[in-house]
């Protein structure tokens, strides 16, 4: 078993869950000294959790799986295996006679650089329904209240590994107010024609399988009218 990370190492890691890259001194937690900071760096590269490269650091393939989940799901680990709850949020709205939906160029990993919808994880003691409107607040600056259409579990596995084994409730509304933020710290938020978010959360490979499904519903109007449903679906692929 791979012994745990310490605070500080987790934190020289979790600079990389936003970027792509980053130089040495841009991955230095403030207030540790570049000795120690150093050290703990060299550590987490001998150990294979980040890349050097010529110009920075970047996150290596068990890197991403750290950040994708904090708390994997191991035998012999000593502590519960848990699942993670991410609430997506999909929003819609008609403009000009064009039916459009809310959607995000990601800026962390695991799915850096990819399209879809927002979302995070749940709080304990934060229904689902709230936990939607304050994601969607947080990366995007609008307001609104959603309504629960179904939950998915995806569990994916990487070269026959587990990688992350997550659940996901699936909000909708298609009313929401305030000024949208384009960018942020999360990615690039826009709105993209429904055949293209469809397209977009078409992938075999880190996708939400129901995603498209219901953006067709909302394209025939037939939304809130789709049963609720659970379903789990299982995908497996060599890279994230």
């Amino acid at each position: 078993m791979t012994p745990p990370l310490s605070a500080l190492q987790n934190r020289i890691i979790s600079r990389l869950k936003n970027a792509k890259s980053l130089r040495y001194s841009d991955m230095q937690p403030a207030g540790v000294p570049n000795d120690l900071y150093n050290y703990h760096l060299q550590f987490l590269v001998k150990k294979g959790y980040l890349n050097k490269h010529d110009d920075g650091y970047s996150l290596s393939p068990l890197g991403v799986k750290l950040v994708a989940d904090y708390n994997p799901a191991t035998d012999d680990s000593g502590s519960a295996n848990l699942f993670k709850v991410n609430v997506l949020t999909v929003v819609s709205r008609l403009n000009k006679g064009k039916l459009e939906i809310l959607s995000q160029i990601r800026k962390s990993n695991p799915s850096y650089g990819k399209i879809g919808v927002m979302g995070g994880v749940v709080r304990k003691g934060e229904s689902l329904e709230d936990a939607a409107s304050r994601k969607l607040k947080v990366e995007t600056g609008l307001d609104a209240t959603f309504r629960i259409v179904g939950i998915q579990r995806r569990t994916m596995y990487i070269k026959n590994e587990l990688f992350s084994d997550v659940i996901f409730p699936i909000a909708y509304t298609d009313e929401c107010d305030g000024e949208l933020i384009v960018d942020s710290e999360y990615g690039h938020n826009m709105w993209v024609g429904i055949d293209e978010a469809i397209k977009n959360e078409s992938l075999e490979f880190d996708s939400i399988k129901k995603l498209p499904d219901i953006f067709r519903a909302v394209k025939a109007g037939t939304i809130l009218k789709m049963p609720f449903f659970y379903e789990e679906d299982t995908q497996s692929g060599e890279v994230i």
